[in-house]
């Protein structure tokens, strides 16, 4: 590698796997849809791009593969009829050895696989036709929208917002909605003008309808990035003197060159309409920045002490004379209210697109679906919706295998589907939205559904319940069990799945987060499978207890709710498990102060107890008192705590004094609440 190449290294490295993602998305759409001229042109410009900044540094095998590549693509383009699935797949292939490269720029030895590759897409471009040498005919003139003389012309204006990162597909989403109302007669820009810009653009257009100016302005403006929306009756159109003709059809928008090929001058854009001169600032896309992930964790751990160190100052405070405290408070809590707000600017920075996870799944999706012989269509809905980064990192693989889950257990084969009467093509649908501090994210097949019987037989069939528990689940309980481990909705197990591990993992890295998955089926119609995650991992609300002296946190979406109980008379401090009457239930009790070792301070009589749920398991564990609540800043745990169950993290509270925070599910396998209590789906059912 040349050494004038390290300095650009890193840059290189993260446009060009950006580059290949989009890629590879890009090259799965080839096979669903018929490639119109924009799509072959966004991937041979993805191509280039890689190959061009590979040859500025001198990456002599990227620059290779991306040209032979790039001759492949261009014949490809040029080719009629259909594109051949082995040459999909060689393209594949191509972006595969790329991402290779990439990975191991730092080695200079010579690839045979490289030489190979680079050969195969040349022979496979050599045996298709160049589109160069070959005559095109000119395709004829665009036939030009005609309407009705007596329909009134509305005159539309439509500014998207300057945060817009792809205006020509939200212009194509406008033209359909504006077709969708009547006839439109003129659109300037149009669609295809804007696919290669980013940032704001102002869209004119006229349009022939009967609709009401204001319903046509309501339409437009529940559209995603539409910042404003003008409509009006175009003077043209404007209601006739009784007896006076109307006036003659608007002539249709003529382009440059038809213009001087019919020997006419262009016609004006859309008569009537003038848009207001817009500054090029505001349509100019917003400036970023790249900023290494590292660094952003290290200022929110900044951020986080400065919150740290202004909770210490209160407190010094308040040892302070009261006249001098007085004075302290109101710059205290300006202080405090700028340090919140800084930490939630670097969150906020920390936040990152859904699309960065799902921009892999289309092409897994093909692969898989090629694999098992089936037809799969996947729609991403909702890839804008933005989440802590550390709950991006953690939810790549459950993601990835409910998405593998679906393909291999929830959607039939073509022939299967249609004996059902459903469409050859499986519908895998992927959706993540925003609801309050939470993100809900589906996995939606419309397969075959589960089998709730059978999921039965599969618990009792494993020991993880009785016969008579599993006969009293209802079925929406029972879809639960798939999370069990050993329990799967397969008889056999394939190299995909089968194994019934995987679900149990899911639900363990989901609640690790402090989410929740939950399952919903219906037989013959298909299966959704919903997580609900936090925005953010590293602030928590917690409940304060202490028990034998010591303070700890309890995540409080785990908590049920607390109570006061007296088990004295049933065993005292000696107990090993009692039972509490809760919402009309039995719940197993367990001193927190014994899980831990410690000595419990609290005299005898009724003792604070505080119920939580894990996996649908119910539990209680008493404490000594309870302290409060606290907004907190959580951080991992360091060695050797990271091994300590029953913990997850800690944070320091005003006074300067570390917080352990507890894990309700480490808690649950000190206390062995899944051995005592195989029937506990059937209380997660009832509640």
């Amino acid at each position: 590698m040349p050494s004038t190449s390290h300095k650009y290294l890193t840059l290189f490295v993260a446009e060009a796997s950006e580059h290949l993602a989009t890629l590879q998305s890009e090259l799965v759409r080839l096979e669903q849809e018929p490639p119109a001229a924009p799509l072959w042109d966004a991937i041979f410009r993805r191509m280039h791009s890689v190959k061009g900044s590979a040859a500025t540094l001198g990456f002599t095998r990227i620059v290779d593969i991306a040209h032979a590549a790039e001759n492949l693509i261009a014949r490809l383009k040029g080719k009629e009829g259909k594109i051949e699935r082995a040459e999909v797949d060689l393209l594949f292939a191509a972006t595969d050895a790329l991402v290779k490269e990439i990975v191991k720029l730092d080695k200079k030895e010579e690839d045979e696989s490289t030489i190979t590759l680079v050969d195969r897409l040349a022979k496979a471009a050599q045996a298709l036709p160049d589109p160069a040498l070959s005559a095109r005919p000119v395709p004829p003139p665009p036939v030009m929208p005609t309407a009705d003389p007596s329909l009134p012309r509305l005159d539309v204006s439509v500014v998207l917002s300057k945060t817009c990162a792809a205006p020509g597909a939200r212009a194509l989403i406008v033209q359909r909605k504006l077709k969708a109302m009547g006839t439109l007669l003129e659109m300037e820009p149009t669609p295809a003008q804007l696919m290669q810009q980013k940032g704001g653009a102002r869209i004119a257009a006229l349009l022939a309808t009967l609709t009401a100016t204001d319903e046509v302005r309501e339409a437009l403006v529940a559209l995603p990035e539409v910042e404003q929306v003008e409509v009006r009756i175009a003077p043209a159109a404007r209601p006739v003197e009784e007896g006076r003709p109307l006036p003659p059809p608007p002539v249709p928008i003529v382009s440059p060159p038809q213009a001087s090929m019919r020997g006419q001058a262009t016609p004006p854009l859309v008569r009537g309409l003038t848009p207001p001169p817009v500054d090029a600032d505001e349509l100019r896309p917003e400036p970023t920045v790249r900023v290494r992930a590292e660094a952003l964790d290290q200022l929110l751990d900044q951020a986080a002490d400065v919150m740290h160190g202004i909770a210490r100052l209160r407190e010094a405070a308040k040892r302070l004379p009261e006249h001098v405290a007085a004075r302290l408070d109101g710059d205290i809590d300006r202080l405090r209210r700028t340090a919140r707000e800084l930490h939630g600017r670097v969150m906020s920075a920390r936040l990152t697109p859904f699309s960065s996870l799902t921009e892999r799944l289309p092409r897994a999706v093909r692969d898989l679906a090629h694999r098992l012989e089936k037809t799969i269509e996947l729609d991403v809905q909702g890839a804008d919706v933005e989440l802590d980064r550390t709950v991006i990192e953690a939810l790549g693989d459950p993601l990835s295998h409910l998405v593998r889950n679906a393909a291999d257990h929830g959607l039939e084969d073509p022939q299967t589907r249609e004996r059902a009467g459903k469409p050859p093509r499986g519908k895998l649908t992927l959706t993540a939205r925003r609801e309050r501090d939470k993100v809900i994210v589906e996995v939606q097949d419309d397969g075959r559904g589960m089998d709730a019987a059978a999921l039965r037989r599969k618990a009792v069939k494993s020991a993880a319940m009785t016969q008579e528990a599993a006969d009293a689940l209802s079925d929406d309980a029972a879809y639960e069990l798939a999370f069990l481990p050993g329990v799967s909705t397969r008889d056999d197990a394939t190299e995909v799945s089968g194994r019934g591990v995987g679900l149990d993992a899911v639900q363990r890295k989901v609640e690790s987060l402090g989410g929740k998955a939950s399952i919903r089926s219906v037989p013959g119609k298909g299966t959704t499978f919903v997580l609900e995650l936090p925005l953010s991992v590293s602030m928590a609300n917690l409940l304060l207890v202490q028990v034998g002296g010591e303070l700890y946190g309890v995540p409080l979406h785990r908590v049920l709710l607390t109570t006061e109980y007296d088990l004295s008379a049933r065993g005292g401090e000696g107990f090993d498990a009692r039972s509490l009457v809760v919402m009309g239930e039995l719940v197993r009790a367990y001193g927190l102060a014994k899980l831990f070792g410690l000595p419990s301070l609290a005299p005898p009589g009724p003792r604070p107890f505080v119920v939580m749920e894990v996996d649908g398991l119910r539990f209680a564990v008493s404490v000594d008192r309870l302290v409060g609540q606290e907004e907190a800043v959580l951080k991992p745990l360091f060695p050797p705590l990271d091994r300590v169950r029953g913990l997850s993290g800690i944070t320091v509270l005003g006074n300067g004094r570390p917080l352990l925070v507890l894990d309700p599910r480490g808690l649950a396998e000190l206390c062995g609440i899944h051995e005592t209590s195989k029937p506990a789906p059937a209380a997660k059912g009832a509640a």
